[in-house]
């Protein structure tokens, strides 16, 4: 099904399995893609929460920053390696400065004259560009061996801070703003996140520690003898992240996300006078906080809320008082020196194409949630989600990894009738025959998701931990469920991986089967065999009765270290045939079941995904994770029919009816 988050430290990715169990004629084709819908902000009137216009900017929009005066927006787009120069009170783009790098993070000087922006290239390669913003022009580049961190600017404009991770001297670098220049490093652990006080005095940064017993914090920075005065000891269960001070300089709010499932995440407020931590709170549905800014007063701060909402959380009671929704993938916010305008930097969204099966128009676009381009640019971390019909074929289930839920298509009016909450970065879907429960692998946090399909009531199952799920089956009589766990813990090669089997009446794991990498799986429609794809290599056949390995083959495909490793898998209606890809390059692997044999190859797109067979038994469609364009294949003679262009790479394949 799908695909790894960077934070997981994972080696392999997995792909979605597409199994529709709809009537025997279909004409429309669902198809979940990403990765080039335009990147927006939304521009939020504060006092409504309302929007009040909306700005299309470059790809990728990761920041947006405001000018001292508040006339100026700069967005950083970080596939389009541009900055967007926009015109706050008309939307006018005034400029896009090419810069050449893939630019992130912003600062700007107190006066306005100079725009920095920071790249993480490869390799752990990074760029801090200096741009003048009168002429709106790259002054000069500077690189640095090292992955740095967001940035800030002195409040006299003579030092920009970020801090260095992965380099010959890690820590919090204290550079000049007129030559860029290294004038200190401070010993400090990784982060991904700092801020300085408003009189300058000190910097705060959220780290991981040292290199010892994981020991998260905030160090405190005297800017004065650029020494640690502090350590603010934070919990070992969290993972700090992004940070904000509020603009009297009173409080800390540090963004921590969990690294178990049984702990929810939250925001630390630290009082800066004391350097202790006052309280905690978690967001209205234990979402996972973000970027953070506060107004102006700091009355109000605004949080990014799981990346696609924006709560609105009063300051005196840490209590979210509403909440802003948007489809797109958000990052962070910016709030206007006035205060009277918040921006949203939105990556894009995540679609479903409704295609015609026959002629390969689409009939409409359904946005479905937020898009990650951080991840979906990468082949080792593959971002979107996956679909699975209703028997009826009245609805369509698509996950969406970004935005943590599965929305419901109507397929008559072919608009999502719904949303509904799952676990962390759900990937893959399955829909049992009678149509009342969705079961969804959450990949993050180790969990399963049963959707009541009546009342769209959610229940999440606990997986053992690391289990990291990434595709998941069931069987035709609904009994059993399936779920592979693909990759639990950073192992090196050495996986120690298990396909789980859950019993659907009591929703309990009733047996475990070692395989490495299990990365696709499928089961026979008679409901006696499962087939599982494993490290892109080996496919497993195992006797549902015992969940004892019967037959292997093996596949001329990848690994899962050093390639991408996602599979699709799909089986004709009679069982007889079996259709794979390694999911590293455009070859699909057509499988005698009664022989355990390949008997053709068959070549399509760039890089085959998730496969799909048509209700007829006719074609067998198959989505890409480079190429823009879904594939269609005869299975009779095995060849290439035509393509269907998408604009954007796919993810998920259903079949309904018109």
């Amino acid at each position: 099904m799908r695909s790894h988050s960077p934070f997981h430290f994972c080696y392999s990715v997995v792909s979605l399995c597409a199994i529709w169990a709809s009537p025997a004629s279909a004409s429309v084709a669902y198809i979940q893609n990403c990765c080039n819908h335009p990147s927006t902000v939304s521009v939020i009137d504060t006092a409504s929460g309302l929007q009040k216009a909306q700005w299309t900017v470059g790809a990728d929009a990761i920041q947006a920053l405001f000018s001292p005066d508040g006339r100026l927006a700069y967005v950083s787009g970080s596939v389009s390696e541009s900055v967007t120069v926009v015109q706050v009170a008309t939307g006018e783009v005034l400029a896009t400065i090419p810069v050449g790098y893939q630019i992130s993070w912003m600062a700007i000087t107190p006066d306005g004259r100079t725009l920095f922006a920071q790249s993480y290239d490869y390799a752990y390669v990074s760029h801090i560009v200096e741009i003048d913003t009168v002429t709106n022009t790259v002054e000069r580049a500077v690189q640095f061996n090292a992955a740095l961190s967001p940035m800030v600017v002195s409040p006299n404009g003579k030092y920009l801070y970020t801090v260095s991770t992965f380099s010959a001297q890690p820590g919090l670098l204290v550079l000049d703003t007129v030559f860029l220049m290294v004038h200190a490093t401070i010993p400090i652990g990784a982060a991904n996140g700092l801020a300085i006080s408003p009189d300058g005095s000190h910097v705060y940064v959220p780290n991981l520690g040292g290199s010892g017993p994981y020991s998260p914090n905030v160090a405190v920075v005297d800017t004065s003898t650029n020494t640690v005065t502090a350590t603010i000891p934070l919990d070992t269960k969290l993972n700090p992240s992004l940070t904000q001070i509020s603009p009297d300089g009173s409080t800390l709010w540090v963004s921590e996300f969990p690294l178990y499932n049984n702990v929810a995440p939250v925001v630390v407020v630290i009082a800066t006078p004391t350097n202790q931590v006052a309280g905690q709170f978690t967001l209205p549905g234990k979402s996972v906080p973000g970027g953070i800014a506060f107004g102006p007063k700091g009355r109000v701060a605004f949080v990014v809320a799981g990346g696609a909402a924006v709560d609105a959380v009063d300051v005196a009671s840490w209590k979210t008082i509403s909440q802003i929704n948007t489809l797109g993938s958000l990052n962070q916010p910016a709030v206007s020196p006035d205060g009277k305008t918040l921006l949203l930097p939105n990556t894009g969204d995540s679609q479903v194409a409704a295609v015609g099966v026959s002629h390969g128009g689409t009939l409409a676009s359904i946005p479905v949630g937020s898009m990650n381009w951080s991840t979906s640019q990468n082949p080792l971390f593959i971002q979107s989600g996956g679909l699975a019909a209703s028997p009826d074929g009245a609805r369509i289930y698509a996950t969406n990894q970004s935005s943590n839920n599965v929305n419901i298509i109507d397929t008559q009016s072919k608009k999502v009738i719904t949303s509904v909450e799952v676990g962390a970065e759900p990937v893959a879907v399955t829909v049992s025959s009678d149509g009342s429960k969705a079961y969804v692998a959450n990949s993050f946090d180790s969990s399963v998701s049963v959707i009541d399909t009546t009342t769209f009531q959610a229940k999440q199952i606990n997986m053992p931990s690391y289990t990291y799920p990434s595709a998941i089956a069931i069987a035709p009589d609904a009994s059993r469920v399936y779920v592979a766990g693909n990759n639990p813990i950073p192992d090196f090669g050495g996986c120690g991986c298990r396909v789980f089997v859950l019993d659907a009446a009591s929703t309990k794991v009733v047996a475990s089967i070692p395989l490495n990498y299990p990365q696709a799986l499928i089961v026979s429609p008679d409901g006696t065999k499962l087939y599982v794809v494993s490290g892109g290599t080996t496919l497993y056949t195992l006797s549902t009765a015992t969940n004892k390995v019967i037959s292997t083959l093996t596949l001329p495909g990848y690994g899962p270290v050093g390639e991408p490793a996602t599979s699709g898998i799909a089986i004709t209606p009679d069982g007889r045939r079996l259709f794979v890809d390694d999911g590293g390059d455009n070859k699909i692997f057509e499988i005698d079941t009664t022989q355990n044999k390949i008997v053709a190859t068959i070549l399509a797109g760039s890089t085959a995904g998730i496969l799909a067979i048509t209700p007829d038994s006719s074609e067998l469609w198959v989505g890409d994770y480079y190429a823009t364009f879904a594939s269609v294949v005869e299975i009779s003679t095995g060849k290439l029919v035509r393509t269907v262009p998408l604009g954007n790479q796919s993810y998920g394949i259903a079949f309904a009816p018109q």
